[in-house]
């Protein structure tokens, strides 16, 4: 019996040291800014849907017909130099939409102090949509990377208030792609540190599974991009999201070499120009009916 109680306890604590690992967040500083493309901005700071102060910039462009809300992947902030974040924001910038880029909570300069697996960032990328409409009464377009492309999609199935999405290396489900990260760990380890990451820390693994909610994104387009290398999220994830669309405005643009959400820093040009080529066809589909209501 003492044992059988011991295996118990030991497996509870397994599985919260791995509960405590995964919602654990190294905090990255923001490297950088607009000024150093070039580009005028202003520090702005707003509310997530449930409460906690997100820290970002806005770069406003004269008479914008859209405005780009970015949502950066899992451990980093929003001017990544990996992906190339700043030089994307300038580009959208100067290509005459706002863009609003924000740090999600316990990232970069934002307040929080746990990866929440997706369960509080979704709150974040819609208190981030919200703050763009306060700015501004063009269409929204959400772009994001990685686990950030996930969380605008997800996002996206909850309100009618975005326009499109730009799904750069998304993973179908957040916890296919903590489970990804841990394979090593015994299913029932996994499932228990899960479920106390719930009770303890808030984070939901479960609240970010586009894979789950693409039928809801009702008229609003998606673009998908998957550098078919990728060796961090597998091109599946975006082809198994793509078959679960009812959209056919969607579009999949998978470029041969790259690697996880480096298509724009490999080809800027072209990705620049897919990207805006879908946007300026999804935008004005929205507008008549935002004007009617």
């Amino acid at each position: 019996m003492l044992a059988v109680v011991a295996i118990a306890v030991a497996h509870v604590v397994a599985a919260y040291m791995l509960a405590h690992r995964m919602t654990r967040i190294r905090r990255l500083r923001v490297t950088g800014s607009p000024a150093d493309v070039h580009m005028d901005f202003e520090d702005v700071t707003f509310a997530s849907a449930d409460g906690p102060a997100l820290r970002g910039w806005y770069l406003e462009s004269p008479d914008a017909h859209g405005s780009v809300v970015i949502v950066h992947g899992d451990g980093t902030t929003r001017s990544d130099p990996a992906v190339g974040l700043l030089e994307l924001q300038r580009d959208y910038a100067r290509s005459g939409l706002n863009v609003l880029a924000f740090d999600l909570r316990g990232r970069g300069e934002s307040s929080g102090q746990r990866n929440q697996l997706g369960a509080g960032e979704l709150d974040d990328v819609l208190g981030a949509v919200r703050y763009a409409q306060h700015r501004s009464e063009a269409p929204v377009v959400l772009h994001g990377f990685g686990t950030g492309a996930s969380l605008a999609l997800s996002a996206a199935s909850r309100t009618d208030q975005v326009a499109a999405v730009v799904a750069d290396s998304p993973a179908a489900s957040m916890r296919a792609y903590v489970r990804d990260r841990h394979q090593g760990v015994p299913v029932h380890l996994f499932a228990l540190a899960t479920k106390l990451a719930r009770w303890r820390f808030d984070a939901d693994i479960d609240a970010v599974a586009p894979s789950r909610s693409m039928h809801e994104l009702g008229d609003t387009g998606v673009m998908f991009v998957h550098c078919e290398d990728d060796r961090h999220v597998p091109m599946e994830h975006t082809l198994n999201l793509a078959a679960g669309s009812l959209n056919d405005a969607d579009e999949v643009w998978m470029p041969y070499e790259g690697g996880h959400c480096t298509a724009y820093r490999s080809a800027p040009g072209d990705y620049m120009h897919r990207c805006l080529q879908f946007i300026n066809q999804a935008i004005p589909s929205r507008v008549p009916a935002a004007r009617a209501v």
